[in-house]
């Protein structure tokens, strides 16, 4: 089958060298999930071919790269102004026209993969798709619109959201994170499949090699208080476990509070952005990795975050929420916060779960990598997608 995927994907060399000439480049996690996907098609036989919209702030007004081949993914960017409107007008007519060409014969082998939030790319593929029959699966990862704080009520009252819900509609398949997206993005409910998230099939991960001598818990991923950041740190601070340290890594709304946690107490430390790479060589390290998201927010239910499947297959245990998007099957792999997401509650949990026995905790972060490793990685996610949008 051949798949032609829509989205601001790059290869892991451009990733690198954005990454060089602008430390504060960020968006990993998205990249993550594009590219294992696409590999994992790849893998199955599967000609894939990533039309991109990606490209660097840090360059000129003109931004080209040429096209590449990575791990049986043909990368072709398209090559753009760095003026707003001018922009996305060109990628419209780019992406509607490359589609209709790609797409005009032997269509029965073939089928286009948008990530529904790329506003620009969908609006022409989407178009082209349509007239000339060809199947549209929408990969929806988040919501339109959805952040922090709002409610589905709200959202509507963006202009930019109100252009989503115009061609969402209109995709043939979709592939979501939760059960619970299905009644927003598909209100005529065509064919679906829940897929939360994957990890990386050929991931080769060493017996968990602990080198500090403290017990470090990590989070890493957006920093906004709406995420529980606050809530994790005053938890932390007063679970007041000996020989103890929170490592925070990423960057949003509240690195300023999370900087200045880690100026008055010396077991917060703050890192900023770092490579994923760099990242997830330090998860493996740690003793238990983090995520505080709150339940209550409106958001959760229509999300799983990316982070809760790095956090399992680096073997090191997970302590998270107990996310509504999150299936029942993850529990007997992960610690949860079951005592209230309070400061209390937090305090409690992390308390009780970091002294716990060096062993204990070695054995449930090896569990959770196994299970996600057999069953969740991209390799057997990806073969799920072709299976079900032949």
């Amino acid at each position: 089958m051949e798949i032609l995927y829509l989205s601001a994907l790059a290869s892991k060399k451009l990733i690198a060298d954005a990454h060089r000439k602008d430390p504060r480049f960020s968006g990993y996690a998205v990249q993550k999930f594009s590219r294992l996907l696409a590999e994992g098609m790849a893998q199955n036989g599967a000609s894939v071919s990533v039309l991109s919209s990606f490209f660097l702030p840090s360059s000129g007004i003109i931004w080209h790269h040429k096209n590449e081949v990575a791990n049986n993914v043909h990368y072709k960017y398209i090559s753009s102004l760095k003026i707003g409107a001018i922009r996305h007008i060109w990628i419209i007519v780019h992406c509607f026209v490359y589609v209709f060409l790609w797409g005009l014969f032997q269509k029965k082998n073939k089928a286009i993969i948008c990530d529904v939030l790329n506003v620009s790319q969908c609006l022409g593929a989407v178009a082209a798709a349509r007239i000339i029959g060809l199947k549209r699966v929408g990969i929806v990862t988040d919501i339109p619109g959805m952040v922090p704080g709002k409610k589905i009520s709200d959202i509507y009252k963006s202009k930019e959201v109100r252009v989503c819900m115009k061609y969402i509609p209109h995709f043939t398949h979709y592939v979501l994170l939760t059960k619970q997206m299905n009644s927003i993005v598909n209100p005529k409910n065509k064919p679906y499949i829940i897929m939360e998230g994957l990890v990386d099939s050929r991931l080769e991960i060493p017996e968990r090699n602990k080198k500090e001598s403290k017990r470090i818990a990590i989070y890493a991923g957006g920093l906004r208080e709406e995420y529980g950041l606050k809530l994790l740190v005053e938890g932390f601070l007063k679970a007041a476990v000996d020989n103890s340290e929170l490592w925070i890594y990423g960057s949003g709304a509240y690195s300023e509070e999370l900087h200045n946690y880690s100026q008055q107490f010396d077991s917060i430390k703050f890192f900023g952005v770092h490579p994923n790479e760099e990242i997830v060589e330090t998860e493996m390290s740690a003793t238990l990795l983090i995520n505080p998201r709150p339940t209550k927010e409106e958001l959760t239910q229509y999300s799983f975050p990316s982070k809760n499947m790095e956090y399992m297959v680096s073997g090191t245990p997970v302590l998270t929420t107990i996310l509504p998007g999150m299936p029942e099957e993850y529990y007997e792999y992960v610690y949860l916060f079951d005592q209230g997401e309070t400061i209390d509650g937090y305090a409690s949990v992390i308390k009780r779960v970091l002294s716990l026995p060096e062993k204990e905790l070695k054995q449930k972060g090896k569990a959770a990598r196994q299970w996600v490793l057999d069953n969740k990685n991209n390799n057997k996610q990806s073969e799920r997608i072709l299976s079900f949008i032949n």
